[in-house]
Parts: structure tokens; sequence; C-alpha cells
């Protein structure tokens, strides 16, 4: 497959400032090319000022330096934002995770959607763990008062009486009632 050709625009850019230059910088070449014509700049860059600006970055010139200061602040906003959205996600996933177990303990209807019936499978499988850590030395025998309220609500939405082993959907691997079936990994 043969390689498309340059723009024009890439060309300029490309001759003001060529690739090894502008990986030495760590920046962009267009970058680099703009910042040179908006100080009116019109020879090209060499590898040799570039290594000598990384050595002693007080030698660069003014508009080199405010192009990487400009890359810095636009690189801090970037990850800012970032880190905002993931704190919204995790903010927006602890209220609906408190809506859900509220609406499980007065045994209301769970709100539709993907993120809240995931919360309640997840409550639901982590209260289905502890049904098999507490029963004792046999898989389904009598469990303990290890289940929290909001997990024997999630336990009920899902299907899963407590009491009833043949309803539970995780079992420890000495179970009797499950010792029969072919393992999917077989």
């Amino acid at each position: 497959m043969a390689k498309r050709k340059l723009t024009a625009e890439k060309q300029a850019d490309r001759a003001l400032c060529p690739v090894q230059v502008s990986n030495l910088l760590g920046l962009k070449v267009h970058e680099v090319a703009r910042a040179m014509r908006a100080h009116g700049i019109t020879l090209p860059l060499q590898t040799a000022q570039a290594r000598q600006w990384r050595q002693n970055p007080g030698s660069a010139p003014d508009w080199l330096t405010a192009l990487l200061t400009e890359v810095t602040v636009r690189a801090a906003q970037l990850q800012a934002r970032r880190e905002r959205g993931a704190l919204e996600d995790e903010h927006r996933q602890l209220l609906l995770r408190d809506t859900v177990e509220r609406r499980l303990l007065a045994g209301e209807h769970i709100p539709p959607g993907y993120d809240a019936e995931m919360i309640v499978q997840d409550i639901a499988f982590t209260a289905s763990k502890e049904l098999v850590r507490g029963c004792g030395p046999v898989c389904g025998g009598p469990v303990a008062d290890v289940l929290l309220p909001v997990e024997e609500a999630a336990l009920s939405w899902a299907g899963v009486d407590p009491d009833d082993h043949g309803t539970w959907v995780v079992h420890r691997g000495d179970c009797p009632d499950v010792a029969d079936e072919p393992s999917p990994w077989d």
C-alpha cells in the first residue's frame, strides 16, 4: 500500500521543524511550526539546536518556552477533566447504589436501567458468596445469620432463597448438587 502524499501545509511544517527535532522537543510538528510562524521564524530548526535546548532549557527561545508552557497547561487541563469525569461517574454510581439499596429494603420496584440492575446483581452475587461461606461443612447446609437485610432483599430480587439450596447460584467445589454436572472447561 502506497503512502499518502503529504499536504503542502504538512510539507511546509516539516521543512520548518523536521520530525526528529519535534521528537527531541516532545512536541508535534505542526505545533512547533505554528509557533515559529507566529514569531516570524523562517529558518528550519536543527537537531543540534533542539539537543542544546533540551540540555539547557534556559537557552531555549521565548517562543519555545511559551509553547512548552501552553502544551503543559493543556495536558494538565485534560487530566483534570478526566479526573473530574471519573469522580462524577463515581458519585453518580454511589447515589444510584444508595437509591437501589433503599428501594430494596423498602420492597419497592428497582428503577429500570442497566446500572441499577447491575448494582442489584452485584449485591446478590456478593450475598450468594456469603451464603456459601456461612453454610458450614456442607454446601447447602444450614446458614447462620451472615446476611445483611439489603443482601437478603437483593437475593429475593434475584430469585434466590437462602433456605432453599436449589435456588443458589454459587456453590462450593464439594457441593453434591453440582458434582454431577460436567465442567464447561473440560
